[in-house]
Formats: structure tokens, C-alpha cells, sequence
């Protein structure tokens, strides 16, 4: 098993990429193919001890944090990113880790490697944590726009991962909005609402963003812009948390209890970001992680194992084999045009007989 990571992808690459991968390397059993400016990452290399299992994969190019996806596409063909994509594609390697340009990814994933069979839509799913468990959250950041059908694929998308690596035969789905009634939010959440209720999946209705501590639902929907938001804020919260422990912690030693320590370790490797990765990114053919823009190295290696996990357990493949032989997909495109009759018939007053 072969994982291509992007080494000059992320805000503190490559030098985070080249340490996660041998902080990665003794836990992971696939080979690492490093690809990025040769020259920088020997450089690096040769001033640790270099694990065997990484190789070196030479890109000259580089596609920023900034730049438009589909226009790096085209600009930029050798650049790190594209030339993981390919290797992918191609069958050179087995998944794709980046903490690159989330646009350009999505886009390079979507060019070079392709989405499964019936789908228009990819989607970012992240965990979130709860007490008793974690909510898969889809979109968590790859398109910050969605149509109520975009919305309704991931929820189809959510429904197949969650039975592919949970064994949920009937995943509970909710989309994520200011109310539980159905006219709540925006036009697009109230029309994936009424076609949701249409499909064959386990649909909740709605959720708002406190319930999901709850976990009332195995996962929760919404656009891409909604996802990353909360999930950043998930982040903030986190780390806002464990300072104040820690700093609570140190002033009174005298009261410093072992117990309470072990529950702050606990609360640090279920909530901290470093630890989750990366998001895989769900609805392309094959296995593709993103990391985080500012990931440090130990998030670069976390991404790599779940990356390597993935791969190794065939999820995508699963997944895209589970999409071709379900009906959902099917149902969804179905119901969907006839909303958008009945939308029409509506909006000019047609009789419906």
C-alpha cells in the first residue's frame, strides 16, 4: 500500500509534512511517497533520521492557500497536489493526504480521480465529538454552497460511510438548522427537508447545533460554509477548554487530583483536532484525507494513519460499490424533479390534476 502526501500543502509545509510523515511512518505498514520540491525536502530529510518507508516524489510546483482550484488545475500541472492526484488516479498510490488549498483539493480530487458512480456532490465528513460518542458532520468544508439536492446526496453519503465503518444499517440523519420545523432556515435546508422525507433513509429532521452533544442523531447535514464554521469553533472551544485546565491545574497544585488529570487527557484526545486528522473526503472514487490549513506535524501524521486505515478497510471502494447497487441515489434524482414540478405548478398557479 502506497499513501502520496502533499508535502507543500498547508501553512507550515513542508516542514510539518516531512515531520509528520516520520512521526506517521512506524505506525503505518504502507509506504510514503513525500511529493514536493525535491531539493527542500532532502534538505529537511537529511537533517533527521529518515525512515525507510518514505520516498521522494519531485513536483516543482506549488498551489497556494489562495488560489482558485479549477484555474490551479490548469495552471499548474505539476504542481504537488495534482501530481498526488494522478499517482491516485493512476493507480501509483493507494490515497491522498493533504493539508493544501481545500478548493484545489476538491477540484484535483473531482478532475483526476473522479466521483462514484451516480454522484454530483462530494463532501467533507468530520466527527464531532460528544460524550457518549461522535456526530459525523457532512458538509465540513469542501463546497460552501449546496442545493437541496446537493444537501440530500450527502446525506446519502453519510448514511453509506456510517454502514460501511460503523455497521449502521439505518444511520440516523438530521440536517442542521436554527429550528426543528420544517419551515425553519433557508430555502435550500427547507426543500432537502421535504425531499429527504421522500427517500428511503433514516431522516430525523432537523437539528439545532445544541442537540448535537446530545447525539440525537448519528449525522448531521448542512452546506460547506455551515460545516467549517462550526467545526472551527469546535476547535476554539477545545483548545479554550484545555488551557483553562491546564493553567487552573498548575496555579493550585495542592489540589491537583490524578483522576482529574486522566479525565483532562481523555477530554484532549477525544476533542482535540490534532488527534482526529483530517476529514476524509467523501463521494470521490478513492481514498482522499484532508488535513487542516495550519496543521503541525502531529495532525500530518494522524491524517496519514486514518488515511492508511481507510485505505487499507477499502472504504471508498465499499462505498462506491454500496452507491451503485442502492437505489437512493436513484430515488433522490426521481423526487427531486418532481419537487421541482410541483415547485413550478405552485409558483403559476397550475391545477394538479
Amino acid at each position: 500500500m502506497i499513501i502520496a502526501v502533499d508535502a507543500m500543502g498547508g501553512d507550515h509545509a513542508p516542514e510539518a509534512t516531512v515531520e509528520g510523515s516520520l512521526l506517521a511512518a512506524p505506525h503505518c505498514p504502507a509506504r510514503q511517497l513525500l511529493i514536493g520540491n525535491e531539493t527542500q525536502l532532502r534538505r529537511i530529510l537529511d537533517e533527521k533520521e529518515e525512515a525507510p518507508s518514505i520516498e521522494l516524489v519531485h513536483a516543482p510546483e506549488v498551489i497556494g492557500m489562495g488560489e482558485a482550484g479549477p484555474m490551479a488545475i490548469r495552471k499548474k500541472r505539476d504542481a504537488s497536489l495534482s501530481v498526488a492526484m494522478r499517482l491516485l488516479a493512476e493507480g501509483g498510490a493507494d490515497a491522498v493526504v493533504s493539508a493544501g488549498n481545500t478548493a484545489a483539493i476538491v477540484a484535483t480530487a473531482r478532475h483526476f480521480v473522479g466521483l462514484a458512480p451516480g454522484l454530483r456532490y462530494s463532501a467533507m465528513a468530520a466527527p464531532l465529538p460528544t460524550s457518549e460518542g461522535s456526530v459525523l458532520l457532512l458538509d465540513a468544508g469542501a463546497h460552501t454552497q449546496a442545493n437541496a439536492y446537493q444537501l440530500a446526496q450527502s446525506a446519502a453519503l453519510a448514511h453509506v460511510y456510517l454502514k460501511v465503518t460503523e455497521g449502521l444499517e439505518s444511520p440516523r440523519i438530521g440536517l442542521l438548522n436554527i429550528g426543528q420545523e420544517p419551515i425553519k432556515g433557508r430555502k435550500a435546508t427547507q426543500r432537502a427537508y421535504a425531499l429527504l422525507e421522500r427517500c428511503d433513509l433514516a431522516f430525523s429532521g432537523n437539528v439545532e447545533p445544541q442537540d448535537l452533544f446530545s447525539r440525537g442523531v448519528d449525522a448531521a447535514i448542512c452546506d460547506g460554509f455551515v460545516g467549517n464554521t462550526l467545526l472551527k469553533m469546535y476547535e476554539g472551544l477545545s483548545e479554550t477548554l484545555l488551557r483553562f485546565f491546564e493553567t487552573h491545574m498548575e496555579r493550585d497544585r495542592s489540589r491537583e487530583d490524578d483522576r482529574l488529570r486522566q479525565i483532562l487527557h481523555r477530554f484532549a484526545k477525544i476533542y482535540h483536532y490534532q488527534d482526529i486528522g483530517g476529514a476524509p473526503l467523501l463521494g470521490i472514487r478513492k481514498t482522499v484525507v484532508v488535513a487542516h490549513g495550519r496543521s503541525g506535524a502531529r495532525t500530518i501524521a494522524s491524517a496519514i494513519l486514518l488515511a492508511c486505515r481507510l485505505a487499507t478497510e477499502r472504504v471508498f471502494e465499499r462505498m462506491s460499490e454500496e452507491l451503485g447497487r442502492s437505489s437512493t441515489l436513484v430515488e433522490l434524482r426521481h423526487q427531486n424533479k418532481l419537487l421541482m414540478l410541483e415547485n413550478l405548478k405552485n409558483k403559476w398557479g397550475f391545477s394538479r390534476d
